[in-house]
């Protein structure tokens, strides 16, 4: 119950930080997303199970609170990339600031990149933005530095009293 509790907080912290003051930040065209940032976190911390389940939770809020017209997307996303993270923490260690950095820059990459995809499928005159290559790399480079810090945060905050 408490670990629900704990993890009912953190998705509302991110998501209100995330709209309020991180959505105002813009860095060569990209914005920082600390849902997926969250979501790679409990995932390396967790596993695939409580990855997804806060993965969705939280893109699902996002795209709440975006009022856009397709709702899901962003659930999706996190869903997808919290599960796959989550199953690579078993094969690497999660403990590693490298392999921190490689699974936060590889979800990021990986969620622009679903979100383009679905985007290309449910809209018939979608054209793609042009794919600024620096500001999404900055924005990776970015969300490792933050999953870095929020990862050494969640493993005091979340550490299991019973080990």
């Amino acid at each position: 119950m408490i670990r629900i509790l704990k993890f009912t907080f953190l998705i509302l912290v991110s998501v209100i930080l995330q709209n309020s003051i991180i959505a105002n930040i813009s860095i060569f065209g990209s914005k920082s997303s600390l849902p997926l940032v969250l979501t790679v976190s409990i995932a390396l911390l967790k596993g695939s199970f409580q990855g997804e389940i806060v993965g969705f939770f939280s893109g699902f809020l996002c795209d709440l609170s975006s009022g856009g017209p397709f709702i899901g997307i962003q659930s999706f996303s996190l869903t997808l990339i919290g599960f796959s993270v989550g199953l690579m923490r078993s094969r690497f260690y999660s403990e590693s600031v490298v392999t921190q950095s490689i699974a936060i820059f590889s979800a990021t990459l990986f969620e622009k990149l679903i979100s383009l995809l679905i985007l290309n499928a449910l809209l018939t005159g979608f054209s793609s933005p042009k794919v600024r290559i620096l500001g999404l790399i900055f924005t990776a480079f970015i969300n490792s530095l933050l999953t870095i810090i929020i990862f050494r945060v969640l493993a005091k905050t979340l550490k299991d009293p019973t080990n």
